[in-house]
């Protein structure tokens, strides 16, 4: 059985720390001055504080997909309660299954529930694994493009 939902992020850590791994290990970069290493209790800390929240996609109990995204007014339009990805990723073995869209909806869902009225959300340039074309026609708009300097 398939299903999408909120979930505490606490109490995911434990089932998402080899998630975690995983994709950091494909979609990483400059893993050598970026080592994984999340701060879990700055993650909880948000969550509690309705900063932060984690959407999860399980299949048969399991985690196969997630969504953390933050809520925040914007710096530069204060009167504007904003959604924005933090991380999204769907387990290789389970991509190309309808996942995904699923997945975002459900997060819509939350984002326009808690207020927000503009939603960040993006890919990785490097290996972005069919998510532009996706968030097209999920009614996303291309905005912004970041590029990343090691100052080593």
């Amino acid at each position: 059985m398939i299903t999408a939902q909120i979930e505490s992020f606490g109490e995911c850590v434990p089932e998402l720390k080899g998630i975690f791994i995983r994709h950091h290990d494909e979609l990483g970069i400059l893993k050598d001055l970026m080592p994984l290493d999340p701060d879990y209790g700055e993650y909880v800390r948000r969550e509690r504080n309705g900063m932060l929240f984690l959407c999860t996609v399980r299949r048969n109990d399991n985690i196969v997909a997630y969504y953390v995204a933050q809520t925040a007014k914007g710096f530069h339009y204060a009167s504007t309660f904003t959604g924005t990805q933090d991380i999204c990723y769907v387990v290789p073995e389970e991509r190309n299954k309808g996942l995904a869209v699923p997945l975002f909806r459900h997060v819509e869902r939350e984002l326009r529930r808690r207020g927000v009225r503009v939603w960040y959300s993006g890919s990785k340039i490097h290996n972005p694994l069919g998510m532009p074309e996706m968030l097209r026609a999920l009614g996303f708009i291309p905005a912004d493009m970041y590029f990343v300097k090691a100052l080593v």
